[in-house]
């Protein structure tokens, strides 16, 4: 464990850094906005650029147990905060033939970034704190961000400026390097559950993907389907902002509340407000309602993401398979992007929607037919 005093300055910093990880997801739905109407792109294309991305991302997370322990994690920091930035640039500057395969490393250079910041806060003597302070400042200064990225580079130089505008941000974010602990250790090698172990565990984690299959392509292509109501640069920035807001008062609600409603309740509280939010993008006939219900969607959103990860951690006893989570948000990159491509290629944005309301009811349906472990019930 890394020595407790002074601790917070350090989990900011590390935070600041993970947050260069979470751009590739929080950034997609404003860079396929932006590709779509400067180069009109169909669906489909921008399905394929967002689908690259998550290849790179889930490349990096996987293979980072491989290293993340045989690196100095200062100098890795500031090298990847670097990387990132410097690719953003690239990106900006190259042509649109190459975004195929810029995309790609795109995802990549995030991936270590937040596989690296992981790590580390692994290390903190107060996990709830560490990386309850890591969400906190992700998405609390990625909101920020996406408020200006629509307003002050997508608006006046596309999607040029929107990468310009991300390697600045990069840059600032890797001043958290500076504060990353150096020093580096040993653990033992990562022995996943068998079926007889954690069955259930391993069934929810495919549950998982599914629901995260449908619902980040939501996400993705929020940005496009918000165009049908040809709203304004600050209004597109404003509904990012708040998104991501509640994106993370969510994550705070639900470390607040624990296990304190017990094991199904809050699953069927967060697919309630999900599907209350999707309902509303189905029907809105105007920004404003099509905004509002995109935040609704997002609480619900982040909460079931909350609580799955919860429930992959209490029905497997070994504790492991959660680190597949990060993984599993890149698969979901991966093909989600592709599905949404498809699914709004006919023309309507319904099916997206519903597909998303499937996927998180078929995660329900299972959790209800669970019964939690003794050691985790609501005592």
């Amino acid at each position: 464990m890394l020595p407790a005093k002074s601790l917070m300055p350090i989990i900011i910093a590390v935070s600041m850094v993970s947050a260069i990880g979470g751009l590739v997801f929080n950034t997609m739905p404003l860079l396929l906005g932006a590709l779509g109407k400067e180069f009109e792109m169909s669906p489909d294309a921008l399905g394929t650029l967002s689908s690259n991305a998550g290849w790179g991302y889930l490349f990096g997370t996987i293979t980072a147990p491989l290293w993340v322990d045989r690196v100095n994690w200062k100098l890795s920091a500031l090298m990847f905060s670097v990387f990132a930035a410097g690719t953003f640039f690239f990106i900006s500057k190259a042509p649109v033939s190459s975004l195929v395969w810029s995309f790609a490393i795109y995802g990549f250079a995030c991936a270590l970034a937040i596989g690296l910041a992981t790590r580390v806060l692994a290390d903190m003597p107060d996990l709830e704190r560490a990386y309850g302070t890591r969400l906190t400042v992700e998405l609390w200064s990625i909101a920020a961000f996406l408020y200006v990225l629509p307003v002050y580079f997508i608006s006046k130089s596309g999607f040029s400026g929107a990468m310009i505008g991300m390697a600045m941000f990069t840059a600032l974010l890797g001043l958290g390097s500076f504060l990353f602990p150096k020093r580096q250790s040993l653990i033992e090698k990562v022995k996943y559950p068998n079926w007889s172990e954690a069955g259930k565990a391993w069934i929810l984690i495919g549950m998982f993907l599914i629901y995260l299959l449908v619902n980040v392509a939501v996400f993705f292509f929020l940005s496009v389907v918000a165009e049908n109501f040809s709203p304004t640069g600050k209004e597109v920035g404003l509904m990012f902002l708040v998104l991501k807001w509640l994106g993370g008062a969510a994550g705070a609600v639900g470390a607040i509340i624990g296990a304190k409603a017990g094991f199904k309740l809050p699953h069927i509280m967060a697919a309630g407000i999900l599907v209350v939010g999707l309902a509303g993008m189905t029907i809105a006939k105007s920004f404003n309602v099509f905004m509002v219900s995109s935040w609704i969607w997002e609480f619900g959103f982040t909460l079931g993401c909350l609580y799955a990860t919860t429930a992959i951690t209490r029905f497997d006893p070994s504790k492991k398979l959660v680190v597949l989570v990060p993984a599993t948000f890149g698969l979901s990159m991966v093909l989600g992007g592709k599905v949404g491509g498809k699914l709004l290629s006919s023309g309507s944005s319904a099916p997206l929607f519903i597909a998303a309301g499937a996927g998180a009811l078929l995660m329900l349906v299972y959790v209800l037919t669970l019964n939690p472990p003794p050691q985790s019930e609501e005592k």
